[in-house]
Parts: C-alpha cells; sequence; structure tokens
C-alpha cells in the first residue's frame, strides 16, 4: 500500500535526532564555556592572583537553551503517559500520530483474538489488524504486529496469564504499517521466537535485520517448507507469495490457515470491506466527518448515516488513491477557501469536491 519501506531502528534513531542533535549541541556548548572560564581564570591569576568568573557569552547562552528545548521536547514527545501513547509514533509520523488506540475482539472463544489499530495519511485513516491465535500445545502465536501501546501490551499480557506465554511473533508481510511496528513488539515479549517474511528492507540503506529493531539470536526468516518449521505450527498450513522486488518497492506475504477453526489469516492478498463502519471508529469519528463533506462548505451532523457516508469514501481513497468521483482543487484556490471554522483539520484546507 506504501510504496517506500521504514525500518524499525532507522525510525527509532529518527525519533531520537533531536535529542542527539540537542546532546551535542549541549555538550560542546558546555566545553566552549568550560574552556572559556579556564582560559579567563589562568590570565586572572597570572595578573592579580584574584580569580574572576567569566559569565557564557549571549550566543552560548542561546545554543544552550535551544538544547534544553530540544531534549525536553524530545523527551516529552517520546514518554507515554496515557494507555493509547506510542512514544516511538515518529518514526512512521502519519495519523493518528501517537494515540493509537487498540480495541481487541475474541474472534473464536478461546482460541482466536484481534486487536485492532488505525493508520492512514490526510485522515484517509483505516483499521490495521494484528491477530493471536492459542496454540494447541499452549502459548501464543501473534501474526502481524501491531503498535505496543502500554493499552496492547496490556491486553497481550492478559492473555498470555490465561493462555500461556507468547511463543512466536510472526511479521507475515513487508508492508510497512506493520513492519515499522513489529520489532518494538517482539522486544515486549523477550522469549518468543521471531519470524520475518522474506523481502525486508530498509531505506535509504539496506541494512540486516538485526540492525533494524528485531532481537538478535531469535529472529529467524519464515520457513519456506513446513517440514523446516516448528512442531508447534503443525496447527497451520502456510504458503508464501513473493517476495516481489520492483524499484517502487516490494510486495511478499505468507499466510496461515488454522485448521482447527478453519480461519485465514493473510494481510493484503485478501481485502473485505463491509458496509459497516469498523468499531475503531467509534472513539474518533473526525475522519468520517471529514470525509463525509461534499464541499469545503458542507457541515454534517455526527449520525450513523453520516458516518457510513465518510467510511465509503475514505475506501475508495485507500483503495484507489484518486477516485474518478472527485474534483481535485488547485493549490491556491484549496488554500484561499479554506474553512477552519467548519472543519479545523489540516487548517481547514479541502482540496477536493464530490
Amino acid at each position: 500500500m506504501v510504496l517506500f519501506r521504514l525500518a524499525s531502528v532507522a525510525a527509532v534513531l529518527c525519533s531520537m535526532l533531536a535529542t542527539c542533535s540537542a546532546f551535542t549541541t549541549f555538550s560542546k556548548t558546555a566545553n566552549v564555556v568550560a574552556r572559556s572560564r579556564q582560559s579567563n581564570l589562568l590570565s586572572t591569576n597570572m595578573q592579580d592572583e584574584t580569580p574572576v568568573e567569566s559569565l557564557p557569552t549571549r550566543r552560548q547562552s542561546i545554543e544552550l537553551a535551544v538544547a534544553a528545548l530540544g531534549l525536553g521536547t524530545s523527551f516529552a514527545a517520546t514518554r507515554e503517559n496515557k494507555a493509547t501513547d506510542y512514544g516511538l509514533y515518529g518514526v512512521l509520523p502519519i495519523g493518528p500520530y501517537k494515540t493509537k488506540q487498540t480495541i481487541m475482539e475474541e474472534i473464536v472463544p478461546n482460541k482466536i483474538w484481534t486487536m485492532d489499530q488505525k493508520f492512514g495519511i490526510l485522515n484517509v485513516q483505516v483499521p490495521v489488524r494484528m491477530t493471536i491465535v492459542k496454540l494447541s500445545t499452549g502459548g501464543l502465536f501473534v501474526y502481524d504486529p501491531i503498535a505496543a501501546t502500554p493499552e496492547c501490551v496490556s491486553f497481550m499480557r492478559g492473555l498470555e496469564k490465561e493462555h500461556g506465554p507468547v511463543k512466536h511473533i510472526v511479521l507475515g508481510s513487508v508492508a510497512i504499517e506493520h513492519k515499522v511496528y513489529a520489532g518494538v513488539f517482539a522486544q515486549k515479549f523477550k522469549d518468543a521466537q521471531v519470524w520475518l517474511q522474506d523481502g525486508q528492507y530498509s531505506f535509504p540503506s539496506d541494512l540486516p535485520s538485526s540492525f533494524l529493531g528485531y532481537p538478535s539470536g531469535r529472529t529467524k526468516s519464515l520457513p519456506k517448507r513446513k517440514e523446516d518449521a516448528p512442531a508447534e505450527w503443525n496447527d497451520f498450513d502456510f504458503e508464501t507469495l513473493g517476495p516481489i522486488i520492483s524499484r517502487d518497492g516490494a510486495f511478499g506475504e505468507t499466510v496461515f490457515f488454522h485448521k482447527d477453526t478453519n480461519t485465514l489469516l493473510c494481510t493484503d492478498t485478501v481485502l473485505e470491506v463491509t458496509e459497516e463502519v469498523p468499531k475503531i471508529f467509534e472513539r474518533d469519528t473526525k475522519p468520517l466527518l471529514y470525509h463525509a463533506r461534499d464541499t469545503v462548505t458542507d457541515i454534517v451532523e455526527d449520525t450513523e448515516e453520516v458516518r457510513k457516508r465518510g467510511w465509503r469514501r475514505v475506501v475508495l481513497f485507500g483503495l484507489y488513491f484518486m477516485p474518478d468521483a472527485i474534483d481535485i482543487k488547485d493549490g491556491g484556490e484549496a488554500i484561499q477557501n479554506r474553512r477552519p471554522d467548519i472543519n479545523p483539520d489540516f487548517a481547514g484546507i479541502y482540496p477536493f469536491d464530490w
């Protein structure tokens, strides 16, 4: 769905770049101030042996203030103060940004559960799903991890307490919306084996998986044959498509069929779109109301029918990027006609008509 692919560690570094930069500036400035004070002190002692303290210059004071601000901002941004916060959202800075609510549903009693979050750009937010299966031998099998928020991890701990530990974490896709979260998720479950779909890569430099946030020593490529899979995977049949590599990106996916429940686990090879609005939108309907408008001046009420209209349009954007039913405005017109008083998202810009 997204052309380029990022990796967990690369984004961790990105999210901490401001901190590192600020710390470097702070350290350099502090060294300059220290050397300046030492030089002034020696000079004064040589003259009259009376030490005089030298204050930092105005520029040095500004640099220190900027460094402190950068450190404070970076620290505050990565703190997870709420259960729905994901501190490393800067790795993939798309909606809903730091706040990532998780909803859990039991699909097959005591056997299969799903956890959904949202992701997207320009209010084209769609569900992203992780599936958990209880193994017949005990323990849990996780397919396609999502953001490991405190809320998500808490749900997982509850399942572990009742059904046994997470034993296998499978990244069955090269899609960024799962890959970018898998490394952090795997670090939360330190006894689990981690399995990666072939074809993973990073941008702009292609790095080995151990450099991308996946735990070394317990991260492996998905087996190509059932005979090479762990014995605990006898609950499943599985097949792999790809990887298909092109200059624009890659596609690769391994799907699992849980034989006991006749359940197919897949990422993008099979897609179901229903008329009903997914439950993940119940707490945050803003993306639906944004797209339910026909034009920038429309005022819509938060009703079931309006939500469904917004959802249908989100689906069209998500699947086709440029639906034929929209008339796109040029940038100048969209900015000139913006209406933040009607809908404040994106500074009131609504760059198309339906």
